[in-house]
Parts: structure tokens; sequence; C-alpha cells
């Protein structure tokens, strides 16, 4: 499995996330706080968590909402996720790791190698922090796929091209994390993520799948996507993504799309901190989000 720090495209923070890495493997107690509990502090926080219990180093969580919980219950050293904060910083002084918003980096891809500008998300940051970590660690590994989901939450994915995202894919499909394929090998749909999908079309559609060649499975997956070309969401870059390049791991049923979508509506049914809070057992405990969360 490769060091997501030593990727090129982690270049802008690799090293504060060697220097925090160390800090917290000398052992001594840490505070993780996330004082913005929204969905990306919790996809951030959850495997800086995994790795200190794959380490057995000692820590606390707090998870608070509100301008006013900023610094509340924090002792050094500590690490604080709050994507509200445009801010990504390492004071060595008070050993206090402060993951904001995004920090902005180049990939670069193709035959050329021409450079593209895109953003580091607090998700991916956390995860090659993680790794620093717990190089081994079962649930930082069993968590990885999700790296990449700050950046499918993104806006930058309703623009024509996401590079970070797509680099951070490619990552992970090549060391066989993820396998990325077309919806009809999913094997549970979240209709609510693809409303357009008509369930006995894709019955029918995975049916006959294994039969299909090249050119009838491109006139099947056609088929069913037809139907949200009408919508004005999702973008058209995102619904290519949801139709052709769906991405699972090894124990997923459900794939990152349909897991995000359904976590984020825990938003609306429960308190914010609550919320956070069974996001990210969910992940340390099994990996997924869906249907681990309601269960």
């Amino acid at each position: 499995m490769r060091t997501l720090a030593d990727e090129e495209i982690f270049s802008p923070v690799v090293e504060i996330l060697r220097s925090v890495a160390s800090m917290v493997r000398s052992g001594k107690r840490i505070t993780l706080s996330a004082t913005d509990t929204t969905l990306i502090s919790s996809l951030a926080m959850a495997p800086v968590e995994a790795a200190l219990l794959d380490e057995g180093i000692p820590y606390s969580r707090i998870i608070t909402d509100g301008p006013e919980s900023k610094s509340a219950g924090l002792h050094s050293p500590f690490i604080l996720f709050d994507p509200s904060l445009d801010e990504f910083s390492f004071d060595s002084d008070l050993s206090a790791l402060v993951i904001g918003g995004d920090v902005p980096t180049t990939a670069h891809l193709g035959q050329q190698g021409k450079g593209r500008n895109g953003v580091l998300t607090p998700a991916a940051i956390s995860h090659a922090l993680a790794q620093l970590i717990s190089p081994t660690g079962k649930r930082v590994r069993r968590m990885r796929p999700w790296s990449i989901s700050g950046n499918w939450i993104h806006p930058s994915m309703d623009t024509t091209y996401d590079p970070v995202y797509t680099t951070l894919r490619d990552l992970l499909e090549g060391e066989g994390t993820i396998s990325v394929v077309p919806l009809p090998e999913v094997p549970m749909l979240e209709t609510s993520t693809r409303p357009w999908i008509d369930e006995g079309d894709l019955a029918a559609v995975k049916e006959r799948w294994p039969h299909l060649d090249a050119e009838g499975r491109a006139r099947a997956i056609s088929h069913l996507m037809r139907p949200g070309l009408t919508s004005s969401t999702p973008s058209t870059s995102r619904f290519e993504e949801l139709g052709w390049n769906c991405i699972l791991a090894p124990s997923w049923d459900y794939d990152l799309a349909d897991q995000i979508r359904k976590a984020s509506l825990l938003w609306k049914q429960m308190e914010n901190g609550l919320a956070a809070g069974k996001v990210i057992d969910a992940l340390i405990s099994s990996g997924t989000l869906y249907p681990t969360l309601y269960e």
C-alpha cells in the first residue's frame, strides 16, 4: 500500500503531516475536536481516530458545534477539525494541528504530465496523516477507500474535471483498495442517489449483464441513465461518475455515492453532534456507512 503523503499531490502538506505524526506517536494523550459538526468534519476525524486506536495511543474525542465552541476543552496536544476555517496549520510550540478548509495542490496527469490545479480536502489530508501515524493499522487500512470521499462531496466534482479525485481514485484502484465499476455491477442501490433509475430496468440489465459484449453494456447503461439527462442535477461530470465509474471496496454492497448520500440525511434526522458521532463510529467499526448506520 503506497504512502499517501509521499504522493505529489500531498507535497503542500507533507512536512506538517510528518511533524504531527511524530508528535502523536510520542504517546502523549491527544484531543481530537470537531467544532463544525458536518459530514465533512466527520469524514476527516474518523481516520485519525482509527489510527490512534490501531496504535493504542490515548485520546479523547470532543464534538461540539457553534462559534463559542472553537477552543472549548482543548488542551495540548490537540487536532482540531473545522472545515469552516480557511486554515491548515501546525503550531509546534502548542502541539496543535488545525485541519480546516481545502489546501490547493497540483496534479500532473496524462501522457504530457500537464499540471492541473485542484484541492486536498480535509478527508484526504486526514487519511494521509492517519497512515503516517499507523502505517499497518487494520482500521486505517479498512477505511482507506474513504480518502476520496471529501473530493466526491466537494463542488469541484460538479465542474468538468477534478484532478485530485481522479489521482486518488486511480491510485486506490491500482493498489486494489477499490474497484471502479459501472452501475450494473454495484450489488445494492439506494434509489434516492439516482432517482431516475427504474429498478425493474436495472434488474433486467443486471440479469443480462454477464452475457453482453462491450457495445451491449454501453447501450444498457445509456438506457438506464437516459431519464436523468433532463434533470438539472446532478452536473454532467457527476452524472457520468454515477453511471460509469462507481466506487466499491471489497466489503461494500453500496457504492461510495450511495453511502455518502444516506449518511448526509442523518443531519436532517438528529442533532448535529449525534449525527457526526454515528458516522465516525460506523467508519471506525466497519469501514462502511450504509447500511451500518441503520442497523
